[in-house]
């Protein structure tokens, strides 16, 4: 791999990262507009949503945190084999870059999923 292609692989995970701590920020949001949805009387059928939503919540911020901390490692590793004396990135690298992708890519349409059933629920009790 040469230097420019580590330089694509560090401005893909930069933007991973942005993109889940802007997702991050979004969730920490919404639990807070679902707490002050519960301190209002909401119908009793409505409960089973509110703890699915809040779960919800809390595994896709453990879920991010991970991702984020995995693709920062990645990040630590690439920069170190290109350091060695082969300078070269190694093909088990480019394919856990790929498999990070492959991730961030579910949890990021998992996340627009939550957020799309946050927003509904919230405009249906709002």
């Amino acid at each position: 791999m040469v230097q420019t292609d580590l330089t694509q692989l560090n401005r893909e995970c930069n933007s991973w990262r942005d993109t889940l701590r802007t997702y991050r920020t979004d969730l920490s949001s919404f639990k807070t507009q679902l707490q002050d949805i519960v301190n209002k009387p909401i119908p009793r059928s409505e409960l089973a949503q509110v703890e699915h939503i809040d779960n919800q919540i809390d595994i896709q911020l453990r879920n991010i945190n991970q991702l984020k901390h995995e693709i920062k490692d990645h990040e630590r590793n690439a920069a170190w084999e290109l350091g060695r004396p082969s300078g070269v990135v190694s093909e088990a690298t480019l394919t856990q870059h790929e498999a990070l992708q492959d991730r961030y890519e579910v949890l990021e349409h998992t996340l627009s999923e939550l957020k799309n059933e946050f927003t509904s629920f919230a405009q249906k009790l709002g």
